[in-house]
């Protein structure tokens, strides 16, 4: 019987999540299992798809030997307490479990102390089950495009590398745990896969060029911060061509027009008392216009004048993707900006909170719609998000450009009372 219930968790597991990939994909037959394989690959392939699914199924596998030895030695350990440990030997002799299982359940069962579990028995079940949690959390990420929380398990690959390191090195020095050691190596190259790019290869552009770069500053101010005046001090210390801003409540638009003595072109955008956007340029804006990629929140957008050239300009501020409803208009804007990107003619930059990470497939998808690129490329992760809860910093502010514009350098910015770091970028034509 034991036997049966952990066939069925081990191929129930990695078979719900190719079912539930099938039916997404909105195809019938073989064409939706192959579709599936390469949703649940990701950007790897339908053959890393089959190889997730593979691993999910070997997880799943040690994991129903945790919960269904356990709960059975638990459930005769109870019982131990009110009757005859030699009447409970007989009764497991009688049920239809593997012989393994039998020793185990006799051996608690006749043993008066195995109550008083070890430490070191504690130990490696905490870690076990810590590696399972792992391994889950940073396979799931992949399926982001058929769940709200699948994507949002997407956006912590950095946490899941540092959990995978502590659990790699316990399981290192208990030998005789091979297979954990080998499930902690899995999470840790998986995660590496997707963190060590954004530090690879160098910036194109290794140096400035005097005169000729330009520097946008990009802040999410958060509509409840106070600290005005350490907002504009950041802008007059960076001294940014262009200074863009969203969460610009009514109060922080009017802090924020003293920056019209640096700026002489801005545009606003105020979508109701709580939220809304600015552009403040030292440069000409023009055809300046809002964009609606969905129902919900709208973008600024603006041509501006650089050196000769016209550089087409959108500050986007996404939906928080909490609710089931805002995800899918999250999405939806996501894929509205990548679909306009692609028709702009002009060299391209796309900046703003987007509420996702670079490791979200509707990231991923806009990016390769709209032919951009993150400003991050080469220079790290630079996590913005949130400042009150540093453990958990994920990057959801980002610099997207088109191939006409190099990245000089980017960097986060200091902590102005808002819960996102600004980001600043000096960018070349």
């Amino acid at each position: 019987m034991d036997s049966i219930i952990r066939n069925i968790i081990t191929l129930g597991l990695p078979t719900l999540m190719l079912l539930i990939a099938r039916v997404a994909t909105g195809k019938t037959g073989d064409a939706a299992t192959w579709s599936a394989l390469r949703k649940i690959g990701g950007s790897f392939g339908m053959l890393i798809g089959l190889g997730v699914l593979v691993f999910v199924g070997f997880v799943a596998n040690y994991f129903s030997y945790f919960v269904v030895d356990s709960l059975l030695v638990r459930f005769y350990q109870k019982r131990r307490e009110l009757e005859q440990p030699e009447e409970l030997v007989r009764e497991v002799d009688k049920l239809p479990i593997t012989n393994d299982l039998k020793i185990k359940l006799k051996w608690a069962l006749l043993h008066s102390n195995n109550q008083i579990i070890s430490l070191k028995h504690v130990i490696l079940k905490w870690f076990m089950l810590a590696a399972i949690v792992n391994a889950l959390l940073s396979i799931t990420g992949y399926l982001g495009e058929f769940n709200l929380f699948f994507e949002l398990s997407s956006h912590f690959k950095l946490q899941y590398l540092l959990a995978g390191l502590p659990i790699f090195i316990f399981f290192a020095l208990v030998r005789s745990k091979k297979i954990w050691l080998l499930v902690s190596a899995f999470c840790i190259i998986l995660n590496l896969a997707e963190i060590v790019p954004w530090y690879f290869p160098a910036p194109a552009f290794a140096g400035e060029t005097p005169g000729q770069n330009l520097r946008i500053l990009h802040s999410n101010v958060l509509t409840n911060n106070r600290r005005y005046s350490e907002v504009i001090s950041l802008v007059k210390t960076e001294q940014p061509d262009i200074a863009v801003f969203v969460e610009v409540s009514t109060v922080w638009a009017k802090e924020l027009a003293v920056l019209s003595e640096i700026f002489p072109y801005s545009s606003n955008l105020q979508e109701s008392e709580r939220f809304g956007s600015a552009i403040y340029s030292k440069l000409p804006l023009e055809n300046t216009s809002v964009k609606a990629f969905s129902k919900q929140r709208k973008s600024l957008f603006a041509d501006v004048k650089f050196q000769g050239k016209i550089i087409s300009l959108i500050l986007v501020h996404p939906t928080v993707p909490i609710k089931q409803q805002n995800f899918i208009d999250r999405n939806k804007q996501l894929a509205g900006i990548g679909e306009y990107a692609a028709q702009v003619k002009n060299p391209l930059i796309v900046v703003g909170d987007f509420n996702t990470t670079m490791w979200s497939p509707f990231y991923k998808n806009m990016v390769k719609t709209g032919n951009l690129r993150n400003a991050r490329s080469g220079f790290g992760i630079l996590p913005t998000w949130p400042t009150f809860m540093p453990l958990a910093y994920i990057p959801i502010d980002h610099f997207l450009v088109s191939k006409e514009i190099g990245v000089l350098k980017i960097r986060t910015g200091r902590n102005v009372g808002s819960d996102h770091l600004p980001l600043i970028t000096d960018l070349v034509i």
